[in-house]
């Protein structure tokens, strides 16, 4: 008959390499990244796993419960780490998160100090420790599967937290309620379900961080070669890109859409009268006016100096001289204020029909053309042109 029983200490020995071989590799990763501090939260999380483990070992050996007790200490701290690393990476670690962690480890960690030295039994110690853990993982689990990222890799990671978690609620409830042990030093076949359990674990934790690391790394790269750093607006390439793809789908399902092109007027004057850093904070005021007024599926983008552009998917004429009117007159009644110099706005508006197979390059031609007479008429206003 095979047997299961997995050897204590050769388990605990292959998880503090395990979790020191994770620590070598960020240690290289580290030497490239050192300002990332949810990667120093998780490389401190890994020693002290890694010394959790070594105390294990040493509890066979060691008469009393000092070993025992300074490992499950490790543990929690560790854990709670590691949790908050994972946090920090999802961008979730906030002030309320950090005061929550700090108290609740601490809290843990004096119930766990006070269960040894009052009422030192097995199965209290070991409610103590799963409910503390239990906690830390249910609520980067709950953040992972609620992300507003939509990302099968978070939503996967964050039911696998959750699964954990909700076994070591159980192992709670057992430890009281069952005549089974669930001690991992005591032989038999919950031991070398839990050994497996913590491999699976460690390799979940350690592989986690680095994908959720690179999907944010990735996030991040997207972001600093579509956007613009100034405004928070679409660049070029990206809006043009953007608005060509919504161009193709408004065409499909035969709906209309508007083309705006805006100019702030005599910026040049601005920079030159007042300085770059006002034209910079003129241009990002602009910016503010322009976002509260899309929808969801419009883009706007800046198309470089002082020239923005406004896609409308769905907008007739009647919504897109709206829409041009309303940002006209938002920009004038924000004026006077101190320190900043009085600009207006001048609008070039083209309205694609229903249907109509106009390219992106001819919608910017004509919209141009429409800025351009909007600017000849005076500027501070907006002007139509056919597509």
């Amino acid at each position: 008959m095979l047997d299961l029983n997995l050897d204590m200490k050769t388990v605990f020995v292959l998880l503090v390499l395990g979790h020191l071989l994770a620590v070598i590799l960020f240690s290289a990763y580290k030497f490239r990244n050192s300002k990332e501090s949810a990667i120093d939260m998780f490389y401190a999380a890994k020693w002290l796993q890694a010394i959790t483990w070594g105390l294990f070992i040493l509890a066979g050996n060691t008469p009393g419960m000092a070993a025992i007790v300074a490992a499950n200490l490790f543990f929690l701290l560790g854990v709670a780490l590691e949790t908050a690393a994972l946090l920090r990476v999802v961008g979730g670690f906030n002030a309320k998160a950090r005061r929550f962690y700090m108290y609740w480890t601490s809290a843990g960690m004096a119930v766990y100090l006070l269960v040894v030295f009052l009422h030192n039994t097995i199965p209290l110690r070991i409610a103590v420790v799963s409910l503390s853990l239990a906690v830390m993982l249910m609520i980067p689990a709950v953040r992972l599967v609620g992300s507003s990222l939509k990302s099968p890799l978070s939503r996967l990671l964050g039911y696998m937290y959750l699964a954990i978690a909700a076994a070591l609620i159980v192992r709670t409830l057992l430890a009281f309620f069952s005549r089974m042990s669930v001690d991992m030093l005591d032989p038999g076949i919950y031991r070398t379900v839990a050994f497996l359990a913590l491999y699976a674990i460690m390799m979940l934790g350690n592989m986690g961080f680095f994908l959720l690391s690179k999907e944010r790394t990735d996030r991040e790269l997207v972001r600093l070669a579509s956007y613009d750093d100034l405004t928070g607006a679409l660049n070029r390439r990206a809006f043009m890109h953007h608005t060509r793809e919504t161009l193709r789908r408004c065409r499909k399902e035969a709906i209309p859409a508007s083309f705006i092109l805006i100019d702030v007027d005599h910026f040049k004057t601005i920079n030159d009268s007042f300085g770059h850093h006002i034209g910079d904070e003129l241009l990002q005021e602009f910016a503010g006016k322009v976002r509260p007024r899309l929808r969801s599926g419009d883009l706007f983008g800046r198309y470089g100096g002082d020239e923005f552009a406004i896609f409308l998917p769905g907008a007739d004429e009647l919504a897109s001289d709206q829409f041009a009117e309303n940002l006209r007159s938002a920009v004038l009644e924000s004026q006077g204020n101190r320190g900043r110099p009085e600009y207006t706005i001048s609008i070039g508006v083209v309205t694609v029909p229903a249907g109509s197979s106009t390219a992106l390059l001819e919608l910017f031609k004509s919209s141009d053309e429409a800025l351009y007479q909007a600017k000849h008429a005076g500027r501070n206003q907006a002007a139509r042109s056919g597509a």
